[in-house]
């Protein structure tokens, strides 16, 4: 089995590098990549630990980027590239984590105060940024009794279906636009390749309503690499959409968790929500084109 798509606390999980090496072990994962949001910092972390007494089986450089499409905050993977010159070249391109929390949080503020939410006034004066905006907003959102008739049930306490209906959907009544902070895709996918990696578009179906949009636009206009087939959320039916996609036009085909640690407790490394599984064979078709950090 293989896990390419997984966090570590050095960007929104909540796992230490050998915490998560170690799960994998367990899980029985014969090649990982760790894909935390805009930083490669674990890999430099982990030349200083001896990852066979923790990891017997590869390891794949990762990496998820924000992006844009279709006016739509999205991600992208990138896989075996250069690390150490990828976390060079990503200042040139991406705000710290802490500052766009800050501005995306103030511009959530405003928005939540035109659309009749009740807040605690200038609460966001309080946010330093170590969280995702909208974790903090949700939360202060929660704080009052009279916004659930504005939120719908399934939003009220889950982050994400908060975050993709009302924040990142165009449509949405939250919804803020960040392309004046987040890369647009190519600046993203050129960063990849420029560091001599992979592009590849994770979980698209996650992007709901606009999924079907994001995705045309993207076949139609611009160049990647692959495509994460095989993801926790993914139906049946989305995931054999998306593999025969691929053979159709020769791309490549990955899989991932999307694994958090406790930050996403119903997600288990390797299984997903218990019954993913991803087969080595899926990496034959690009396995030669890659750099590993571990074989």
């Amino acid at each position: 089995m293989i896990d390419l798509h997984m966090h570590t606390l050095y960007s929104d999980g909540t796992d230490t590098e050998i915490e998560l090496l170690e799960a994998a072990q367990k899980a029985g994962l014969n090649t990982i990549a760790i894909t935390d949001h805009n930083t490669a910092k674990v890999y430099e972390v982990l030349e200083n630990v001896d990852i066979d007494k923790h990891f017997k089986g590869q390891i794949i450089t990762g990496i998820e980027l924000n992006t844009t499409m279709c006016g739509v905050p999205i991600e992208i993977l990138g896989f075996g590239f250069d690390y150490k010159l990828m976390n060079e070249k990503i200042k040139e391109v991406y705000m710290s984590a802490e500052e766009r929390n800050k501005i995306e949080a103030r511009r959530l503020y405003e928005a939540c105060l035109k659309a009749g939410f009740k807040l605690e006034e200038n609460c966001v004066d309080h946010f330093d940024g170590s969280c995702f905006a909208s974790r903090f907003i949700q939360s202060e959102i929660c704080k009052h009794e009279e916004n659930r008739s504005l939120i719908d049930p399934d939003s009220w306490n889950n982050l994400k279906n908060f975050y993709r209906k009302y924040m990142s959907n165009p449509e949405g009544p939250l919804y803020l636009d960040m392309t004046d902070i987040i890369p647009d895709f190519n600046t993203a996918a050129n960063l990849v390749r420029e560091c001599g990696g992979l592009v590849f578009i994770p979980h698209i179906f996650e992007y709901r309503d606009n999924s079907r949009k994001i995705l045309n636009e993207i076949l139609e206009n611009y160049e990647f690499d692959g495509i994460e087939c095989f993801y926790t959320n993914f139906t049946d039916e989305q995931t054999e959409e998306m593999v025969n996609l691929c053979k159709e036009r020769g791309i490549y085909m990955s899989g991932g968790s999307d694994y958090h640690g406790k930050a996403k407790p119903d997600v288990a490394i390797a299984v997903g929500h218990g019954n993913l599984n991803i087969k080595d064979e899926i990496l034959e078709p690009w396995k030669d084109k890659l750099t590993y950090y571990k074989c």
